[in-house]
């Protein structure tokens, strides 16, 4: 029998990566603060643990998947939290996206307690979690990845060894600063372009066949902002949060981001719009309204 994997945060992310987990056989026992996330565990035929000491006694490998890196620290340090009761030898997969020096801190933790901490952020969003084929960044200890390989293979189809602690957390923050700069560099192009006359129809067209065309367009926004849907698959906040920390990061780094500290802000003030718990395309909504000119939607099927 496959052994327990414990998830924390059964959330648009962790719901899919528990349901490939038990489809693949694992016993998963799960944690949400949220009672509707337990719900949808319990009806995905996870056990759901009622606190995290009981969730940490069972589990040999625990995934977290938690919006910030706040979350992360309450749950694993404290004398409620996982660290106080894991058994010795357990691995602590964090699937969250934190900035490098919180999972550092977290991997120092863990070691004094005797487990094994490895960062684990993840990309695809919701299809790839659903899929199973999310790009999984590891930062930490070579052997310790090769012993929760079996269990990040059940959701991701690319697992990448980025270095030691804090490691895979700083590969996906250059992922993450390239997302918000390619969507807002995107929406910006359209509204200039829509100032000069062209339909939205035409400059998307152009584009996907064009050197300008990227993944994001053709697999997100197209089907997403650009047709007018802004139900969140990834939250503004949370894309507000993931480009906050990679400014942080090369501020601490002394290195330069200015592109991205320039659509950090444009983030903000979508977010001071209300717009942060739409997706992280309602961006646009804030360009829109400082160019005084709508993008419009895509033609069904274009």
């Amino acid at each position: 029998m496959q052994q327990t994997v414990g998830l924390v945060g059964v959330g648009i992310m962790g719901q899919r990566m528990g349901r490939n987990l038990i489809r693949a056989g694992f016993p998963l026992v799960a944690f949400d603060v949220n009672s509707a996330a337990r719900e949808t565990a319990r009806q995905s035929g996870a056990q759901v643990a009622p606190d995290l000491p009981t969730l940490a006694r069972q589990a040999g490998v625990v995934l977290l998947s938690l919006p910030d890196p706040d979350a992360v620290l309450q749950v694993v340090d404290g004398p409620g939290g996982l660290l106080a009761h894991a058994r010795p030898g357990t691995y602590l997969c964090d699937a969250s996206t934190l900035d490098p020096a919180t999972s550092r801190t977290v991997h120092t933790l863990a070691a004094a307690r005797g487990v094994r901490a490895l960062d684990c952020p993840v990309s695809g969003g919701p299809t790839g979690a659903e899929a199973g084929t999310l790009t999984i960044m590891v930062g930490g200890d070579a052997p310790d990845l090769e012993a929760v390989r079996p269990v990040l293979l059940v959701i991701g189809k690319k697992i990448v060894h980025c270095g030691g602690p804090g490691a895979g957390q700083a590969g996906k923050l250059v992922n993450q600063a390239l997302v918000a700069v390619h969507t807002v560099g995107l929406f910006e192009a359209l509204l200039v372009g829509r100032k000069a006359g062209l339909t939205l129809d035409t400059m998307v067209s152009i584009l996907r066949s064009s050197s300008g065309a990227t993944w994001l367009l053709e697999n997100h926004h197209r089907v997403k902002a650009l047709a007018g849907d802004f139900e969140p698959g990834f939250a503004l906040d949370l894309m507000f949060k993931d480009l906050r920390l990679f400014v942080e990061t090369a501020v601490d780094g002394k290195a330069p981001a200015l592109i991205a500290s320039a659509a950090l802000q444009l983030y903000n003030a979508a977010r001071a719009a209300g717009l942060g718990q739409r997706d992280q395309g309602a961006v646009a909504r804030e360009l829109e309204r400082l160019a005084g000119i709508q993008l419009g939607t895509l033609t069904p099927g274009a």
